[in-house]
Formats: C-alpha cells, structure tokens, sequence
C-alpha cells in the first residue's frame, strides 16, 4: 500500500517518520493515553521509536494498517495521531473493513483536531482504490467502557453504537469491556 498525505486549513497528516519519535514520546507520557489506549506503560523513548521507525512503515508495506501523525499545518507541532488498522478484505468487490483508531496530545484536546483528523482519515478510506483511498466498505471503531471522549468523536463523525462487548480490549494485562460502533460507506458526517 501506498503512503499518503492528507490535510485541511489547519491540520498536515502524514505517515510517521523517524524524527517524530521524541514528540511521539513526548505526548504518550500523558496518563489519559496511557490510560486509554494500548501504548505500553510506562511509555519510554525506544517504544516511540519502534513504532514510528518498525511498526507503523511494515503496516503501510503490508497494507494491514495505516497510520498518521497529525501535525499543526503552520507550525509543525505534533497534536494526534489516527489511522485505520486491522485493515482486511480490500479487495473484495463489496469493499474492504478496517478499525480507526487514535488519540490527541493533551495540549491539543478541546479543539476539534481528532474529529477533523479522523474524518480527514475515514474519507480517505473510504474512497475507492482506484482514486487513491483505499476501497473501505465499513470501518469499526472501539474503545474501552468510560472512555467518554473518544466515544464523543466516534459519534461526532457519524458511527452508530452497536453495543458493548464483554472483556474486548486487553489493557495493561486485563480484559476490559469495550464499545463498539461501526460506520458505512455514506454514513460519515
């Protein structure tokens, strides 16, 4: 797959590069992305590294994932990260599935940049191949029971709830019940 670059007035989406791992590092020492996603904990500089050096170009080469740092587009400060993971049956003549997954920097929460990041994200993955997206038919979304913010941008960008499921998400060794919503081709707000 491909690497792409998005982007609006304010925000430049890009994949990850090496030189993004201390501002990587930097923002994964908030305990609320500690607490909400599945960064490791205590999060230390080689596990930004891994990820933006190893982990994030082999899922592009693969073409199961899709990662993007989300960037301030006049200064280039870090502010998120998005992207569409567990991407499977691209291929398919109904379209593909994938799971959209993020979080935001603390100093950059309250402004909208992760629903604007993740609608910028989603639109592209919902374009068809042939135009450069990647041909998505639905797209998943889950998180872990309380976390109200990432529900309140799931839902800001169209996803429908569609229950909770027992023991989803493992976090720091243990199973956590998880929301889970999807969103249809059409349905992205």
């Amino acid at each position: 797959m491909e690497e792409v670059e998005l982007f609006d007035d304010r925000l430049y989406l890009r994949p990850w590069r090496l030189g993004d791992a201390s501002a990587v590092y930097q923002a994964c020492q908030d305990p609320q992305i500690q607490r909400w996603t599945s960064v490791p904990s205590p999060y230390r500089l080689e596990h930004a590294e891994g990820f933006v050096d190893e982990i994030s170009p082999a899922a592009w080469r693969s073409g199961t994932g899709a990662t993007f740092g989300v960037f301030d587009r006049a200064t280039g400060q870090l502010l998120a990260a998005t992207g569409i993971h567990h991407i499977a049956e691209r291929e398919a003549p109904a379209g593909g599935r994938g799971e959209l997954g993020y979080w935001c920097a603390e100093w950059a929460r309250g402004k909208g940049v992760m629903t604007d990041a993740s609608r910028l994200v989603c639109k592209w993955a919902f374009t068809d191949t042939g135009a450069g997206g990647l041909g998505l038919a639905r797209i998943d979304w889950h998180a872990e029971v309380g976390n109200d913010a990432s529900r309140r941008v799931a839902e800001k960008l169209g996803f429908t709830i569609e229950g909770m499921m027992r023991q989803r998400i493992v976090h720091q060794g243990q199973r956590n019940d998880a929301w889970a919503a999807g969103l249809l081709r059409g349905e992205l707000r």
